[in-house]
């Protein structure tokens, strides 16, 4: 075994273990890879970038940007209208509409624009038809994934495969090579979701108010006790900020001084700081309370004409917002979010109690912002790494420009898909035509991609191209052949599958796939197969993400709006991730065979 494939192997054991925790960012992940495999000498400065100019990357973008231009023109406003109206009339009926909407959708453009877009309009039916709404949002999510494994563009990890098979001389995917199998997936998902998966799903109290339309849990913040207010002067168990509003008191910070679980009877005097536990409804309350303030992060301003006329917002960090892995008191929420005011953070762990500008932000972590009325729309758009929860809006929509949004990307598929021409080409010149068109202005185009995504993917190719030069992958693979000699093609298959859906749940599907498809084509050739069905194992298993918030940018979105729990993903998402690993291990072979 030479240098080269240890310190290979070494630096992806390395790339798996932080993509998997997270200990930095991964696209910070992904440049340490280049730079180890560029100082290694194990690759050349124009191998270790050349991933940044791999056609898949820049198909990747491109269909961001086909994406938000379809969000952006209201193209699906009308769809999501009548999906209300199908919902008031009959539940069943609501939910398998919004099922196959969302999976056709999802079948052709970025998932994460379709969920987010449909996240409103299905918990406003819900509560419409007065049923819990956590008992759709997990379906939503789960539809997405449903559609994206139906086409070549469905999801940037088929796009990836297809494009690695084609640079080794395998031929890439058809636009709907992969629409049979995945056919077989979607149907199968649904009658699971729709004959066992809702049972599953729990029933949590339902929301009274418009502002706790998409309440997302208890917030921690803090609250500053101004010269005569209320609560100045009484116990913490007789405040009326226990009493009245009924907050749960963490920490009093006086002074220089910090008191951890004061007890009952602490007295609370002016100029206290009060970490307190509440949900929107009672933040609001604070807002309006004459002499207490909510407090914005340390360098924000606290007058009250700064908190006056602000509207709520409930803003999930996404799990490629670079925002994952800051500290609270390093962000500017300000500058960064036109003028918006900080007032409380809820973790996906939990409420934690330390001091607030330290909490570390991490996906999935829902931040209170409150900013101005005239700049709330604003703020809704203006983030594409953040999900903004907020009321469903149909002003937004353009005839014109929906129409020209939607019939360009169908014009991207169809030229693609009768190979008139490459995908790239097809969704660059789409690209073109809506900045040209002024439906996504080229700022617009920019913050649409998702830059930690494209530089993620620049890295792995890059250590996927490290793994084949120096025979680190067919060393791997012909370990593997060794360890199931005595099993025929269709169990090796069905072993990395699995393999594949487990490393997905806990890092990114991207990256799991580019470093695995190296090693399952080594692994074919060993065993004299084609490599199409082992190639096509990993592309549906990373995509098929069910049993954690965090495995799926969509199940981060659902998880935070719906105040769900890991333990609520386990158990409807096992079960579904065990059907398609069966569905795959017999099927895959009989549409693709070895």
């Amino acid at each position: 075994m030479s240098i080269e494939i240890i310190l290979t192997i070494f630096i992806l054991l390395g790339a798996i273990i932080l993509f998997a925790t997270e200990v930095v960012a991964i696209d910070v992940t992904a440049m340490l890879v280049i730079g180890s495999l560029v100082l290694t000498g194990i690759l050349t400065p124009q191998e270790g970038i050349a991933g940044f100019s791999n056609t898949a990357v820049a198909t990747v973008a491109a269909m961001f940007v086909l994406s938000a231009g379809i969000e952006k023109s209201g193209a699906l406003n009308p769809a999501t209208a009548f999906l209300e109206k199908l919902f008031r009339r009959n539940f069943w009926l609501g939910t398998v509409s919004m099922l196959l909407l969302v999976a056709f959708l999802s079948a052709f453009i970025n998932n994460t624009p379709v969920v987010a877009l449909f996240i409103p309009v299905v918990l406003s039916c819900a509560r419409a038809i007065h049923i819990s709404p956590e008992k759709l949002l997990i379906p939503l999510s789960f539809a997405s994934m449903f559609g994206g494994v139906c086409t070549l563009i469905g999801t940037s990890t088929n796009i990836l495969v297809s494009d690695y098979s084609a640079s080794v001389g395998l031929g890439a995917f058809s636009m709907f090579e992969m629409t049979k199998m995945g056919s077989v997936f979607l149907l199968a998902g649904f009658v699971y979701l729709l004959f066992v998966g809702l049972r599953l799903l729990p029933e949590h109290r339902k929301e009274a108010t418009i502002e706790d339309k998409f309440h997302l849990g208890e917030y921690l913040t803090d609250v500053l006790l101004q010269e005569g207010a209320p609560s100045v002067g009484t116990t913490i168990k007789t405040s009326p900020l226990v009493t009245e509003l009924v907050l749960e008191i963490i920490q009093v910070k006086r002074g220089a001084e910090r008191f951890f679980s004061p007890p009952d009877d602490f007295v609370l005097a002016t100029n206290d700081t009060l970490k307190v536990t509440g949900n929107v409804d009672k933040i609001r309350k604070l807002q309006n309370r004459n002499r207490v303030l909510v407090q914005p992060l340390l360098h924000q301003d606290t007058s009250k004409n700064k908190t006056g006329g602000l509207v709520l917002h409930e803003v999930v960090v996404l799990p490629n917002s670079d925002l994952a892995g800051v500290r609270l008191e390093e962000v500017d929420f300000e500058t960064r979010f036109g003028g918006a005011i900080f007032l409380g953070v809820r973790g996906r762990k939990g409420l934690q109690n330390e001091r607030i500008g330290d909490w570390k932000l991490a996906a999935g972590d829902c931040l209170l912002l409150a900013s101005p009325k005239d700049k709330s729309d604003a703020l809704q758009k203006s983030f594409p790494d953040m999900f903004v929860v907020n009321h469903t809006d149909h002003s937004g929509f353009s005839q014109k420009n929906a129409l020209l949004s939607a019939g360009t990307v169908a014009a991207v598929i169809v030229l693609a898909s009768l190979d008139v021409l490459p995908i790239v080409t097809a969704a660059l010149v789409g690209c073109l035509v809506l900045v040209l068109a002024k439906i996504v202005s080229p700022e617009e185009a920019y913050k649409s991609i998702s830059w930690k995504v494209i530089i993620m993917l620049a890295g792995s190719l890059s250590l996927g191209a490290a793994l084949e030069k120096t025979g680190a992958a067919k060393l791997l693979a012909e370990q593997m052949h060794h360890f199931s000699g005595a099993f025929g093609p269709v169990v090796v298959l069905s072993l990395i599958y699995l393999v594949t859906t487990l490393l997905t749940e806990v890092m990114s599907n991207n990256a799991t796939v580019v470093l695995l498809a190296p090693i399952v084509i080594a692994l074919a050739q060993s065993m004299g197969v084609s490599p199409k069905p082992f190639l096509m194992a990993i592309t549906f298993a990373a995509s098929a993400s069910f049993m954690t918030p965090i495995g799926y940018q969509t199940n981060t979105m659902v998880y935070a709006a719906g105040n769900y729990t890991f333990k609520d993903f386990f158990r409807i998402g096992a079960p579904l991730n065990l059907l398609f690993w069966l569905l795959a291990s017999l099927l895959i072979p009989v549409f693709f065979p070895f």
